[in-house]
């Protein structure tokens, strides 16, 4: 009540200065994304209007073998609205801001995956960073130059993030790509660190070169490291040409990645608690490259990363709080390797009209203590641009499960719908 009291009265005081900017370059700028689609997914926990993507299109356990066909937030983009602004200090020094929320449009609430985790028996989407915070897509502050580059203080992306976001054959179209649907493709492993508190994020870009620096600080009394994370990123885009690689570390990040489509009935993932969180450290490399020729243009990468024991284990019995709701920490025993193989891309038929299609490998390797497995999809997807601001589009994708990873999950599972975006 008090988050949607603050959302509307901040809106209402921008409305008459949402696009409002000097000759100088000043000015704050009221934005935001509205997209909904309705289709099928065939197989599925019943669908959350608190969690970002309503339904889960990808692994699912076999608890669930029905499908549910509704009406689905974010086919494309997650709905959101966002204020962002500008002041020209002189000197070729500005400073910046930006604060962005997600919600559910179909049901107006904030993006709460936390809160689905925890809700009633067979209603949950998976783990997500966007977990009912006002600002959940972004909350920070900084000094850019325009020589020496950009430092931002808050809640930001990761670098990662920045990078696959534009190098995915889909852009992270959320419901049709695996990039989309889950941020642990940008960090590590770990969905909840696609955004980051506390984060210093330094950004420049020099000729036909990027930088990328990032630290966020765990906040932890007496232990200094303990959920902290360091990201770095080099890019080169010139002509046609895009080539970029980056690394990502984690240390004592708590998340629910095993919780992800598994809420039998009887399980304890209601109310308050979210059942058993993993703690660990998380390693992450990644290197990706694109080519334009005329309208088509081929995207292409390589991931790696690595789930390994905390730094500073949990005592036994130790709890947490996980966005407001209670979990258990147990500590990762053994480490995990995970290899993601990524090609694709998209073509222009018209100017109006451009068709995208992708093929995805995520293998996570089998070890004496893991199960090893591999998880293929296949997406296509096809928007039609009615304007400058306005698009329809129709999406599916394919997802095949293999290996003893999946033991308890349907072996296959997709996702087909047609939606409509608009920009403000």
């Amino acid at each position: 009540m008090i988050r949607s009291f603050i959302s509307g009265a901040i809106l209402a005081l921008l409305a008459g200065a949402a696009h409002a900017e000097d000759i100088n370059g000043d000015g704050v700028t009221l934005y935001g994304i509205l997209d909904v689609a309705v289709g099928t997914v065939e197989h599925s926990a019943n669908g959350a209007p608190q969690a970002p993507a309503t339904v889960n299109p990808e692994r699912v356990s076999t608890a669930y073998p029905h499908s549910v066909t509704g009406m689905f937030n974010g086919g494309i983009s997650d709905p959101r609205w966002g204020i962002r602004g500008n002041e020209n200090l002189g000197g070729g020094l500005h400073a910046f801001f930006g604060l962005e929320s997600g919600f559910d449009l179909p049901s107006g609430q904030i993006n709460n995956a936390a809160a689905a985790i925890a809700g009633a028996n067979n209603t949950t989407s998976g783990a997500s960073a966007l977990d009912g915070q006002l600002f959940n897509r972004g909350a920070f502050v900084g000094l850019r130059h325009d020589t020496y580059g950009s430092l931002a203080l808050g809640r930001t992306t990761t670098l990662g993030y920045d990078t696959l976001l534009n190098y995915d054959p889909l852009s992270f179209a959320t419901m049709f790509t695996p990039f989309g649907y889950s941020g642990s493709y940008s960090a590590g492993g770990i969905t909840e660190g696609s955004r980051t508190d506390n984060n210093l994020k330094y950004t420049n870009k020099i000729g036909d070169f990027k930088i990328g620096l990032s630290y966020s600080f765990g906040g932890v009394a007496g232990k200094f490291g303990d959920g902290s994370t360091f990201g770095a990123d080099l890019g080169y885009e010139a002509h046609q040409l895009g080539v970029d690689a980056g690394y990502y570390y984690a240390r004592d990040i708590a998340h629910s990645g095993a919780l992800v489509g598994v809420n039998p009935v009887g399980s304890p993932l209601i109310g308050s608690n979210v059942g058993t969180l993993t703690l660990n450290n998380d390693e992450d490399f990644y290197l990706v490259a694109k080519y334009s020729l005329g309208a088509l243009t081929v995207k292409g990468g390589y991931e790696r990363y690595e789930i390994k024991p905390p730094t500073d284990p949990a005592a036994p019995g130790a709890t947490t709080n996980y966005y407001g709701f209670q979990g258990s920490l147990v500590n990762t025993v053994n480490a995990s390797k995970t290899n993601v193989y990524f090609f694709g891309g998209d073509y222009k038929i018209t100017p109006t009209l451009d068709i995208a299609a992708g093929f995805y490998d995520t293998q996570l390797m089998q070890s004496a203590h893991v199960a090893g497995g591999n998880q293929l999809e296949y997406s296509v997807l096809l928007d039609y641009n009615l304007s400058r601001r306005t698009d329809l589009y129709v999406g599916y994708m394919f997802s095949k499960f293999n290996g003893a990873e999946f033991t308890g999950y349907e072996p296959t599972n997709y996702i087909a719908a047609a939606g409509i975006r608009t920009f403000f």
